[in-house]
């Protein structure tokens, strides 16, 4: 009887965290997309650069005050050479969906974020030489041309915001890839993730802000 309610509490916990997770993923995207138009913010790599800021402040008080997530300890040269081509394509990644919120529709964005499953299997075929069987590419088809129906008939399509969001899946799909080979061996959970990968790479946005925003904003 103990086992089952451990069971149930385990399965509740997981479905609680799953609906967490999207409602402040879906939270965060409209609110960027408010701060865009009807703010009319043109800065997107702004947002992205306060996004990094927040999400490691907020991941050091829970690790490194509160103590609700034990710290892991990661050698100084994983650091270098496991963690920071991660955090790269992890900046690339949020930095391009901010992009291309400012260009497009939350519905078209989020339209063009389910052609991830198609790049992930592309990546993995020709960077790893991994193996599919015929029924995962017959079932990239129907995801494939729902995108490019929608693409075509999008009454605000724009090529800029388009081409952000298609490579911010490119993105994510190597962000996954580079996490399977990469982190083996440490168990980091999302909070973690975000500290190490935001960390590294605030001085990073802060630079394409600066480089970017100028030519961002005239578009």
């Amino acid at each position: 009887m103990e086992e089952s309610r451990l069971c149930q509490w385990s399965v509740i916990r997981s479905l609680l965290a799953i609906l967490q997770w999207w409602g402040f993923n879906v939270t965060v995207i409209i609110m960027n997309k408010w701060i865009f138009q009807n703010l009319d913010f043109k800065f997107p790599l702004s947002v992205s650069c306060i996004h990094f800021i927040l999400s490691t402040i907020g991941a050091y008080l829970v690790i490194k005050v509160l103590k609700l997530k034990p710290l892991i300890v990661v050698d100084p040269e994983d650091r270098w050479r496991r963690i920071f081509p991660m955090s790269f394509v992890f900046c690339i990644n949020i930095v391009l969906g901010n992009v291309s919120l400012r260009y497009i529709p939350v519905s078209f964005m989020q339209t063009i974020k389910s052609f991830t499953p198609a790049t992930t299997v592309v990546l993995q075929w020709l960077v790893w030489r991994k193996d599919f069987d015929w029924r995962i590419w017959a079932s990239l088809v129907p995801i494939v041309g729902g995108i490019l129906l929608t693409s075509i008939t999008e009454l605000s399509f724009n090529m800029f915001g388009f081409c952000a969001a298609l490579f911010g899946c490119l993105a994510t799909s190597t962000k996954t890839i580079l996490a399977e080979s990469l982190l083996h061996g440490y168990k980091f959970d999302r909070l973690e993730s975000r500290r190490r990968f935001t960390g590294l790479w605030q001085d990073m946005s802060k630079a394409l802000r600066r480089g970017w925003g100028g030519s961002l904003r005239e578009r």
